[in-house]
């Protein structure tokens, strides 16, 4: 009976284990593919906005209030395209291109410039440890996902991200001085944000670890092994 419940547990782990990689893979397939739908439509579509407004700018009989009116539209089209490039590059960053340190950097400027929050980044290597996309996705996720929840409920004005690598392994501190909370009851309560770094850094090979207290600031610390997966 004991060796028959122990098989059961195992294999509703496993079960499990699937279910959340499958979970998380669908939600990354899901954001590239609407980052994909912004720049290759709706970009698109501003883009040939602008050349029209621009032609007909050009060619129609307008009064100096209907040139106004123009520039205030073409303001607002460019406007809505620098929205929407930043919308598709946090959905899917293009780790090929830039590395996961660029893209923190790119995202702590991004929360600098949309919610006022001061993200201080300091990376403790020399040059970046190999890593698969898939680490380097989870490592951007989980700051991001940390760094978010800091700018909506912690109050904090200022946050602190630290990337190191000691001796083979990735290691992420995001911390804040604010509101802090109680972890255990915030676990309990199925909390997704919660819920989601945590499946990413266990999908990714990683262990994840929140310190907080109420009053006291967050601190949000992955350690990931690089050059292997969770497989």
């Amino acid at each position: 009976m004991v060796t028959a419940l122990i098989i059961y547990q195992r294999r509703f782990l496993a079960m499990h284990r699937t279910y959340s990689d499958g979970l998380v893979k669908a939600h990354e397939e899901d954001r590239a593919w609407i980052a994909r739908e912004v720049h290759d439509d709706a970009l698109q579509r501003i883009v040939l906005l602008l050349h029209e407004l621009d032609d007909w700018t050009r060619r129609g009989a307008m009064t100096e209030n209907d040139r106004s009116r123009a520039a205030g539209l073409r303001a607002e089209l460019e406007d809505l395209a620098q929205v929407l490039r930043a919308m598709a590059q946090r959905l899917h960053p293009s780790f090929a291109n830039q590395g996961v340190e660029p893209a923190l950097r790119r995202l702590a400027q991004e929360l600098s410039r949309t919610v006022g929050l001061d993200v201080e980044l300091s990376a403790r290597w020399e040059l970046p440890p190999a890593m698969t996309e898939e680490q380097a996705l989870a490592i951007y996720r989980i700051a991001q996902e940390a760094l978010t929840n800091c700018a909506r409920h912690s109050g904090a004005r200022r946050a602190r991200v630290v990337l190191d690598a000691p001796k083979g392994v990735v290691e992420l501190r995001v911390e804040d001085m604010g509101a802090g909370f109680e972890v255990e009851p915030a676990q309990r309560s199925g909390g997704l944000g919660l819920i989601s770094m945590s499946e990413r850094a266990r999908a990714a090979g990683g262990s994840l670890n929140i310190v907080s207290r109420p009053g006291g600031g967050t601190l949000v610390e992955l350690r990931l092994p690089v050059g292997q997966s969770s497989q």
